[in-house]
């Protein structure tokens, strides 16, 4: 079963293509669009497999929290590929591919996120065998809400800044790691079981995870 995997909700985005017994990973540079980049490099991945687009049975991609632009360029290319190919489109929140990845079973993590305006996204995620329990939905506080909320002795898992947003203490800082962020690598595998045991999404049924509205700035004329 040939998957792609499309994770956008970081700067660094990823995608990964799994096929003919192998997996291929790339991370793409933050600094570029990803409307250009995607595509380009999914195709590259295939090409490495010797597959054809065509030949994608599920697409896969995360659904954050995270990038807002991100979320919706790497959602909108996932529900393009799975119209233009046929395949089956499944959506997996970001956070939660993160700990099925980093976790052992029964560990829990907290992934922990800047969500602009002054606020933290937060989230604990518990490792079971084959899958991953939301132990406390997503969620935006204040730096001050967050150190009242943040559980004591969980890994962080976040991306880089964020401990200065959030105003982390030193021993918070101690188990704060940034350097794995959400990949297309970990959304590939905790996607692929979600497919195996429920199936694909309809294109509408597939939207990022947004805690808080978007702000747009209107432009002066």
């Amino acid at each position: 079963m040939t998957l792609a995997a499309l994770e956008t909700s970081t700067r660094r985005p990823s995608v990964a293509v799994s096929g003919s017994g192998r997996t291929l990973v790339r991370t793409l540079s933050g600094d570029r669009a990803h409307a250009s980049d995607l595509v380009p490099a999914l195709d590259e991945l295939l090409s490495e497999l010797d597959l054809a687009p065509s030949s994608l049975a599920g697409v896969l991609v995360g659904t954050g929290p995270g990038s807002y632009t991100g979320l919706r360029v790497g959602i909108a290319t996932a529900r393009g590929l799975a119209r233009s190919t046929g395949a089956l489109l499944r959506g997996v929140p970001s956070g939660e591919a993160l700990a099925f990845e980093r976790l052992e079973p029964g560990d829990r993590c907290i992934h922990l996120l800047d969500a602009r305006g002054g606020e933290l996204c937060c989230a604990v995620y518990e490792r079971l065998a084959e899958e991953v329990r939301v132990a406390s939905a997503p969620r935006t506080l204040t730096p001050a809400e967050l150190a009242d909320w943040l559980p004591s002795s969980l890994p962080i898992y976040g991306e880089r800044g964020v401990a200065d947003a959030a105003s982390l203490s030193e021993g918070e800082r101690a188990r704060f790691d940034d350097e794995v962020p959400p990949g297309a690598g970990a959304l590939l595998v905790l996607g692929r079981r979600r497919l195996d045991t429920l199936g694909g999404q309809a294109a509408h049924e597939v939207e990022p995870l947004y805690l808080r509205p978007f702000a747009a700035r209107a432009r002066r004329r």
